[in-house]
């Protein structure tokens, strides 16, 4: 039979209650996963071993097999009798799967065809071609252990005392009677224990510890151990390869193209062309974020904790060269139902300025639009004026009170000489800011209407513009800012006028200068914003987005075509928003907008513009209605 150990350390054959030196899986489920990250540069969600499909985790293997995305972990470590050992034994689990990356585990030739953002599919689709693709699998992984324990063994002293101590205590010889603990023995006997091993497939296996061996080796060494053991396996298996992943006879279709012929022994095909291939290390989008729940995000998610400003770096932005600051914050990943923490990074910086020419003919055609807005604003801030009573000296006489004071005399009494009122302004404490995409979208012409042949970036500056020029008349302190970029790494937010700011021909200058950029990262530029309106005192704030599409990035979720992760980590930014009592609006040119809007935000928190034309119009309405809240 199996180790006892190793059966008791998968399937956790504890009834009772942990004693005190166990490490459970809610214990190391946030903390490993940054270990292996240390390890590998890459961030391996964390699951239990029970969640792990058979064929990458199972009781007879010395250690689980990471997909390139998670790593699988018993739920309770209870083996030894100290708690320090059994954290140990984590560490040795963690180190082994995280290693995968490290060793080139999931490299592929040049010339696969195989989804690329899918780890596994090139060793999948070369076990697929076996009689017995569970066999091949079985002992693929065990030669990947061998190799990859090895080489960071080698790279890492400590890795390699917490190995020893392992293995050391994990099993002892069992006595064969399937191919799985002959490849138990196997992985101990080239590792160097005394295990009997049947002949002729220890020395492929021990092959694998040399240094410079790769994914290429334990291809070929996998092949000649599968010829020594499957004459002893009479039932066959099924695919190693999900369902998703095979095509009809269990092959996938690259390799048919590649062989040209049905004909061909795929296997054979395969095996032959592994002399000549050469294998290359690809990028993984999906699965490299860093996971944490609300719990461990904390307060931040309600804006009470400043974001990581990282540091001080100087950028090539829109304009040129120039200082900018550095933030770190979290993204919301809907599959996984956690944050990745610290997994963007925004570049806030202000724009050098355009030359006044320009700045000067930005409103241009706009003048009775922006006297009508202006003449709007006027009128709000005089409504908000209310008639203050029972003064001595004011514009007017209260005629009401000046009776009530003339019957007090008639009567006797000491009339009050407070009969005037004067109109005052009712103190409106408002903070804004307005969020304008610079997407490379926006550089599309407008093809009809008086601004036919215009960009659809001109025209949201126009409406920003005019918001400007208006705001002035309510005295309401607000911001512009600029988002775009390219990738999780380099989300630039631009610093067009802070709320600290007035209106300058230097802010003039910052707005009419841009142009259009690159991607909308609109999650990240939303929390920045949120950041920004945090810090602000005043009762009532606003954040008003201008866009003219959906949000969407080339490492935005697990394919850049896909909507849904941008969608969904922007509707998270959106509520975190409401969270922290911040009036959030969205205002897009997109006229498919409705479709997904609806998703991000609530009915009262969007509008979708017929044509871009009306956005300065609108913009000054749709601020009137959300000052009014």
């Amino acid at each position: 039979m199996t180790s006892p150990l190793n059966l008791a350390i998968y399937k956790n054959y504890y009834d009772n209650a942990a004693r005190e030196s166990a490490v459970t899986f809610e214990e190391a489920k946030d903390c490993f996963p940054l270990f292996a990250k240390g390890l590998s540069e890459k961030y391996l969600h964390a699951k239990t071993l029970e969640e792990a499909p058979d064929y990458l985790a199972n009781v007879f293997r010395p250690f689980p097999f990471s997909n390139g995305r998670e790593i699988y972990l018993p739920a309770i470590f209870d083996v030894f009798e100290s708690r320090d050992d059994n954290w140990r034994a984590y560490r040795v689990y963690t180190a082994v799967q995280a290693g995968q990356w490290e060793a080139g585990s999931f490299d592929r030739p040049a010339r696969a065809l195989i989804d690329r953002d899918e780890p596994l599919a090139w060793i999948a689709s070369f076990l697929g071609t076996f009689a017995i693709p569970v066999l091949a699998t079985d002992i693929f992984i065990t030669l990947e252990n061998i190799r990859i324990s090895t080489q960071m063994a080698r790279r890492f002293a400590g890795f390699a005392s917490d190995l020893a101590y392992f293995l050391q205590r994990l099993g002892s010889p069992v006595e064969p009677f399937n191919h799985r603990l002959i490849l138990w023995n196997l992985f101990f006997a080239a590792m160097g224990f005394s295990f009997a091993v049947p002949a002729g497939i220890l020395e492929h296996a021990v092959s694998l510890k040399r240094e410079g061996a790769g994914l290429k080796e334990s291809l070929q060494a996998t092949g000649a151990i599968y010829d020594k053991l499957e004459p002893g396996c009479k039932s066959r298996f099924s695919p190693f390869m999900p369902a998703d992943m095979r095509e009809v006879g269990g092959f996938p279709r690259d390799i048919m193209r590649l062989a040209g012929s049905d004909k061909v022994n795929q296997r054979q095909y395969f095996e032959d062309s592994l002399a000549d291939l050469d294998f290359y290390s690809y990028p993984v989008a999906a699965g490299s974020g860093e996971f944490v729940t609300k719990k461990i995000l904390g307060d931040r998610l309600n804006g009470n904790v400043e974001p990581k400003r990282q540091a001080e770096a100087t950028i090539t932005g829109s304009g040129g060269c120039v200082d900018a600051t550095l933030f770190s914050y979290p993204e919301w990943d809907y599959l996984a139902q956690g944050y990745r923490k610290g997994w963007v990074t925004v570049l806030e910086y202000s724009p050098q300025r355009s030359d006044p020419e320009k700045a000067g003919n930005l409103l241009r055609e706009w003048d009775d639009l922006v006297r009508e807005v202006i003449r709007q604003f006027r009128m709000l801030r005089f409504q908000e004026r209310a008639w203050r009573k029972r003064l001595e000296w004011g514009e007017e006489i209260d005629i009401d009170q000046a009776v009530a004071s003339d019957v007090e005399r008639r009567g006797g009494l000491p009339g009050s000489d407070k009969v005037y009122m004067e109109r005052r302004r009712v103190s409106r404490n408002v903070s804004a800011l307005f969020l304008l995409d610079l997407s490379a979208s926006t550089s599309s012409a407008i093809d009809e209407g008086a601004h036919r042949g215009e960009s659809v970036l001109e025209v949201l500056l126009a409406g920003t513009a005019i918001m400007a020029r208006a705001l002035g008349q309510l005295g309401d302190r607000y911001g512009i800012y600029g988002f775009s970029g390219y990738g999780r790494n380099g989300v630039e937010l631009l610093r067009l006028k802070s709320l600290n700011e007035n209106l300058s021909n230097d802010v003039w200058g910052r707005i009419s200068g841009l142009d259009p950029m690159r991607s909308t990262r609109m999650g990240a530029a939303i929390r920045h914003a949120h950041h920004l309106l945090g810090r602000e005192t005043a009762p009532l704030k606003i954040m008003i987005i201008l866009s003219d599409g959906y949000p969407q990035d080339f490492d935005y979720g697990e394919d850049r075509a896909d909507r849904e992760y941008g969608l969904h980590d922007t509707a998270k930014a959106l509520r975190e928003v409401e969270a922290d009592c911040i009036v959030p609006f969205c205002l897009t040119v997109d006229a498919a907008g409705n479709d997904y809007l609806r998703r991000m935000c609530p009915p009262h928190g969007y509008m979708v513009l017929k044509s871009v034309e009306d956005l300065p119009a609108q913009l000054p309405k749709v601020y009137i209605r959300l000052r009014e809240l």
